[in-house]
């Protein structure tokens, strides 16, 4: 099946399993997802010290942003297209800190080189037009200012573990994700959005169309999660 990737159904999707979205993605992910992020704001932390606004885009329920805590910003603007994630990053996250925006990543509501980070996880292959989208972050970070990327990929080479890997993930998980999440087709979605979406090679090379320099990439598992850290020129 098909999906679109246009902003009224991915908002809505994710309003609809953002009541079990926190435990799904934990669990689906063999607990390894806040690992990934902890390590990708490690990083981070020791390319700069003066993080002092930071958007966490598609941000979700706000894990990501939890983790930016730790870079102590004056501000974390989370901004999503889903209202249901947003009220549940605007409880987590330390109110005289965060500012919850609900916006797609087209069209930044954010003045031009404001922002020192940007960070997505697991949003990018959610856009409808990625180059549109990386071209607009660029625009609202300063020079010299930090975007990561985490995010599942086509892997650049096939083995066996990938193999593998795959055929769980398009047979057994959205069985578990949709039944768990009470929906028909939210992690049927998952499935496909990987599947369609590019390879670290082809993403990269948007970014720097955008006007990012490649800083570091890592595989994070299989060739297929990586973390891709990048600055603005």
């Amino acid at each position: 099946m098909k999906y679109t990737k246009n902003k009224q159904f991915i908002g809505g999707m994710f309003d609809e399993i953002s009541p079990t979205y926190d435990k799904l993605n934990h669990l689906l992910s063999g607990y390894q997802d806040n690992r990934w992020r902890k390590s990708a704001v490690k990083y981070l932390a020791s390319l700069s010290s003066n993080y002092e606004n930071i958007l966490d885009l598609a941000s979700g329920s706000g894990d990501l942003g939890m983790e930016f805590l730790k870079l102590n910003p004056k501000r974390i603007y989370s901004g999503d297209l889903s209202l249901e994630m947003l009220k549940i990053d605007k409880e987590k996250l330390p109110s005289e800190i965060n500012r919850v925006v609900k916006c797609e990543a087209e069209h930044l509501p954010f003045r031009s080189a404001y922002f020192d980070l940007c960070g997505i996880g697991f949003g990018v292959r959610n856009f409808e037009r990625l180059s549109a989208c990386t071209d607009e972050i660029a625009r609202v970070l300063k020079p010299g200012g930090k975007f990561v990327t985490i995010e599942m990929f086509k892997p650049l080479k096939a083995n066996i573990a990938n193999k593998s890997f795959r055929l769980y993930f398009e047979k057994v998980l959205p069985k578990i994700g949709n039944t768990l999440s009470k929906s028909d087709y939210a992690y049927s979605y998952l499935f496909e959005s990987v599947d369609n979406f590019l390879n670290i090679q082809q993403y990269t090379e948007i970014l720097q169309n955008s006007g990012f320099k490649i800083l570091k990439t890592k595989n994070n598992f299989l060739g297929i999660v990586n973390s891709i850290f990048a600055e603005k020129l």
